[in-house]
């Protein structure tokens, strides 16, 4: 027998390769991530005593759990295969021990050539026939103003407790829906732009330890009243709200509710405040938000932790916002990994089985421990859980994106983007996914969209132009709109578009005076569009790097080596970590290739490259593109251009614009014959493109 090898018993089919569970009708059986673990531990054992401990060590290995959360799991478990009280069927408990599967396991073999189940097929997934919902911002009817965001907050469980545990049911996220707090319009108007067949709208009124909420069930088709329900709470009591109104909501309309009123998150009230601030101003950040945005929305959820040290969603939150501060190169201590991963660790042992928790061991598995194929795996098994948060589900694309899965980015964006149509974050990652896979017009659609929604955010447009730049080489557009972000944005933020954008142009005066008016030695890398694109997670870099750089473009050697050795004392001062290995070794690179050096200059940029292979990670170009420059300058010129034609046929890459509208590339390489071959053919390759 096989681990792969699918066992059935009592009219069940277990298949491990997908991770489903079948009844005898084919239906799938919904089974969180670690409920169907502990299954598939149990079937594989049937019949032997399979001790307490050892099960929990197999189901949550490298963490410590108590008992209990092991025998929610076998209680859900029992449910799941229709064992009634007194039922043993399947488990039996072996009192002092642990448990015994009794049923009668067949082994059969595993079709290694099948297709594998999308994880969309699952009983927890969504469909185009599934009821469109959408839950219209509260009204604050409270007389304190202060409470104003007790109602958003409220807002926010509701429409988030839906959106995970009524199966069968599409909610619209509350980004969008937030939108139209400040852009009223007709209630049917609303629902057709949104395309849903169903809304609510409510009031929240607290007063001291008080709470009402009114709500009411709209039929969007012809703005009939299903229901309408008031309920009366104190505010300790009022914790449990969300799962109550979500199940009421959800029977109205056939969906499944999934596990019933829930626990509160906390017993404290104070603790449940700052959570909720806490996740409504983080939901404002962007990668280009200043430092202070980022430790308010920490502070908050620091507070709410001390209250309630048992919080488990306080902890699952703190965890995946370190992550963006730490992606964001904001902080890359030692010490915030530690406490990241302890925070994980923490909302495990008390929440093991919840989907954001196990969505957030996800992200961090990709992003901070950098296990691409684990995370991937992490993702999938939430998902057919019903993972149905959008900027989880857009983490999840990212992290397709960067494995070239071209078909699940289109995928998760498109359910992303149903589920929060007008976020404005989550259009403008969305363009990049899509053009990252180069699906370039359905990446300026969404791109469109977002204008269209919001004409005065500067990323989005950043994003639009730079997609067009990267694909034809025109800087036209990407002027105009880097010229728009200037008055929002801080220029720091904009320097490594400008760096890109005025040397492709070959506008170095311009660029002097750009570079000049930068007072500081090192600046934090701005990862992301309209930045230094996937530098991610690696800190800050010197600004002799980008002055040095200049200097080699225009000729000045003595210039470019005074800022090659400073870039050099700055690698000296970075500890080296799996995060930015990649990136220290290509400042290496370019200091030493501004001093002349040329053995250690492409002993460093062969090091970046196999830091990240771009076979494994479409990230990797930009390690890639950056030893193509140093092995030009340092006489290896054919090395060079086999890592520029490894990026064409990889298509790893944003635009052919970063290798053909490149003098770092151009100059060392004038004149040889096999690079002049390969302009010539992205040249005409680009020309072909008609980019709107």
């Amino acid at each position: 027998m096989k681990a792969a090898d699918v066992r059935e018993f009592g009219g069940f089919r277990l298949d491990p390769v997908h991770r489903v569970l079948h009844n005898q009708d084919g239906a799938q059986i919904d089974l969180t991530v670690k409920v169907f673990d502990t299954l598939l531990y149990l079937v594989e054992h049937a019949g032997e005593v399979v001790e307490k401990s050892a099960l929990m060590r197999a189901v949550w290995p490298n963490v410590v759990v108590e008992e209990n959360n092991l025998n929610q799991a076998i209680s859900v478990l029992r449910r799941g295969l229709g064992e009634r009280a007194g039922e043993h069927r399947f488990i039996v408990t072996v009192p002092g021990r642990g448990f015994r599967f009794v049923a009668p396991v067949r082994v059969v073999q595993h079709d290694e050539n099948a297709t594998p189940v999308p994880a969309r097929a699952g009983a927890g997934m969504l469909t185009a026939d599934s009821p469109r919902l959408a839950i219209m911002p509260f009204e604050n009817l409270s007389p304190d103003p202060a409470h104003a965001f007790f109602a958003d907050g409220l807002h926010d469980e509701i429409l988030a407790t839906l959106a995970q545990r009524a199966h069968g049911l599409q909610v619209i996220s509350r980004t969008t829906m937030m939108h139209y707090r400040t852009h009223s319009a007709p209630l049917a108007r609303i629902a057709a732009e949104l395309g849903a067949g169903y809304v609510v709208e409510g009031t929240v009124r607290r007063e001291a330890d008080q709470v009402r909420v009114t709500l009411k069930l709209i039929d969007a088709r012809d703005e009939r009243n299903l229901w309408t329900q008031s309920y009366d709470r104190t505010l300790k009591s009022a914790l449990t709200l969300q799962c109550e109104v979500a199940s009421d909501v959800a029977s109205r309309l056939a969906a499944r509710f999934v596990g019933g009123i829930a626990a509160p998150p906390t017993k404290d009230p104070r603790a449940y405040d700052l959570y909720l601030r806490s996740r409504l101003l983080g939901q404002l950040i962007s990668p280009i938000s200043p430092a202070e945005r980022f430790n308010e929305v920490v502070r908050l959820v620091d507070s709410a932790i001390e209250l309630d040290p048992n919080f488990a969603a306080a902890y699952a939150h703190r965890a995946g916002f370190s992550c963006a501060i730490f992606g964001s190169n904001h902080d890359n201590s030692d010490e915030l990994l530690a406490r990241m991963r302890d925070d994980l660790a923490t909302a495990k042992r008390l929440a093991p089985l919840d989907p954001l928790v196990l969505a957030t061991e996800a992200l961090l598995l990709g992003w901070i421990e950098c296990n691409l194929h684990e995370s991937l795996m992490a993702f999938q098994s939430v998902e057919r859980t019903g993972l149905a948060d959008p900027i989880m589900l857009a983490s999840y694309a990212t992290l397709a994106a960067r494995l070239g899965l071209t078909d699940e980015v289109v995928r998760l964006t498109g359910r992303a983007l149903a589920l929060d149509p007008a976020n404005p974050f989550l259009l403008g990652v969305s363009a990049v996914h899509l053009s990252t896979v180069h699906r370039l017009d359905e990446a300026l659609r969404v791109a469109d969209r977002a204008i269209a929604v919001y004409p005065d955010r500067p990323y989005t447009r950043l994003v639009r132009e730079e997609i067009i730049f990267n694909q034809t080489g025109r800087s036209a557009g990407l002027r105009q709109a880097l010229a728009f972000a200037a008055s929002f944005e801080s220029s720091l933020s904009l320097l490594d578009l400008n760096f890109r954008v005025l040397t492709s142009e070959q506008a170095y005066d311009e660029l002097q005076q750009l570079l000049d008016a930068v007072p500081d030695r090192e600046i934090r890398c701005v990862p992301g569009p309209g930045g230094a694109g996937p530098a991610f997670s690696v800190g800050s870099r010197p600004m002799a790097q980008l002055r040095g750089l200049l200097a080699l473009l225009r000729g000045d050697r003595a210039q470019a080596a005074e800022h090659g050795a400073d870039v050099l004392d700055f690698v000296a001062g970075r500890k080296i970590s799996m995060q930015n290995a990649w990136f220290l070794h290509l400042l290496s690179a370019d200091g030493h290739t501004l001093l002349g050096q040329h053995e250690p200059a492409i002993r460093a940029a062969r090091a970046a490259v196999a830091a990240r292979p771009m076979a494994r990670d479409t990230f990797g170009y930009l390690p890639a593109l950056s030893a193509a420059r140093t092995l030009a300058w340092c006489g290896a010129a054919d090395e060079a251009i086999d890592l520029l034609e490894e990026m064409v046929k990889l298509r790893a890459h944003p635009g052919l614009a970063c290798i053909v509208r490149n003098p770092g590339l151009a100059m060392p390489l004038e004149g040889n014959r096999r690079f002049e071959s390969l302009i010539s053919r992205l040249e005409a390759e680009m020309e072909s493109i008609t980019l709107e």
